[in-house]
């Protein structure tokens, strides 16, 4: 019986033990973490260019519930809630040409929807309301009861990312988009729009700027980039690298320009989509492949 008793209190000592250790962890979490932010601690804030953590699901949006069709990518074992982000294709492009950004978002925790617009030669003003259709279908997935996001998803923190002509819609979503968090474009193209919005004079979200110094093309070259990223005003915060190695179809995955690509999105997308502030030290300018780099009001 003795032998019992003494096992029980070294038992109960380590439970908590263990209780004070975790509520320790609990109060750390919540110091570190910004308030109203989305914050997980499966994986440290970081550079990543692989896949993240979480275990990636799909399902398909038709042609009834979106433009052109879309494909929605989240994790499947991360406790919710979930930003989203919006992925609009360039000139003649389809999803499969860009899918491999899906599963990279949604293994770190962030929910992206690839889609088609209605025909492949669309404008970029078309596709700028193709995107916002596509971001208010993805907020009605969290109030469709058949939906595998249903109730999952903080609709108050979307993104948009697009590349060519759908880097030129983003950048008008992110001047006409209410409540929009975060926008990236890749190769963006705005010399065929009527939207003044593309020219990033009245752009008030953070934006990533990606480019590569080999495209000389109409679809991305001629200073598109540079133009919007230097029309965005004073104090929003903005990102701008044009890769050395790139041209106008190294986009198609988040390593495909090069492995620093994924870990500056990822990190931008986690500061200012999810708010979490503790990623802002890895928006950093790559040791290498970099033909300009310049940053703008980010957080301390």
């Amino acid at each position: 019986m003795k032998r019992k008793t003494i096992f029980s209190r070294l038992s109960f000592a380590a439970l908590g033990l263990f209780a004070v250790a975790t509520i320790a962890l609990d109060a750390k979490a919540a110091t570190t973490c910004p308030a109203g932010a989305i914050c997980r601690y499966e994986e440290a804030p970081g550079s990543y260019s692989g896949n993240g953590p979480y275990t990636v699901r799909s399902y398909t949006l038709s042609r009834l519930q979106t433009p052109g069709g879309a494909t929605v990518y989240y994790p499947s074992n991360a406790r919710p809630p979930f930003s989203g982000v919006v992925f609009t294709p360039p000139y003649t492009g389809i999803q499969s040409m860009f899918a491999a950004w899906g599963p990279f978002f949604a293994s770190h925790g962030i929910v992206m929807v690839t889609m088609d617009t209605n025909t492949t030669l669309d404008t970029v003003d078309q596709r700028a309301s193709q995107q916002k259709q596509v971001l208010d279908a993805l907020k009605r997935e969290n109030t469709r009861s058949a939906s595998a996001l249903y109730g999952k998803l903080n609709t108050a923190r979307l993104g948009a990312v697009g590349w060519s002509m759908g880097g030129g819609a983003t950048w008008i979503n992110s001047a006409e988009y209410a409540g929009l968090k975060s926008a990236m474009s890749l190769a963006g193209h705005n010399l065929t729009t009527v939207d003044i919005d593309s020219r990033g004079g009245n752009t008030r979200i953070p934006t990533l700027i990606l480019n590569g110094a080999l495209d000389l093309t109409y679809l991305g070259g001629l200073g598109q980039s540079d133009g919007v990223y230097n029309n965005i005003r004073s104090g929003v915060p903005k990102v701008f690298y044009e890769v050395s190695s790139a041209g106008h179809f190294a986009w198609g995955s988040p390593t495909s320009a090069n492995r620093a690509v994924a870990g500056i999105a990822l990190a931008f997308h986690k500061t200012f989509l999810d708010g979490d502030t503790r990623w802002v030290s890895y928006i950093k300018r790559p040791s290498s492949d970099v033909s300009k780099w310049a940053t703008a009001s980010l957080p301390q």
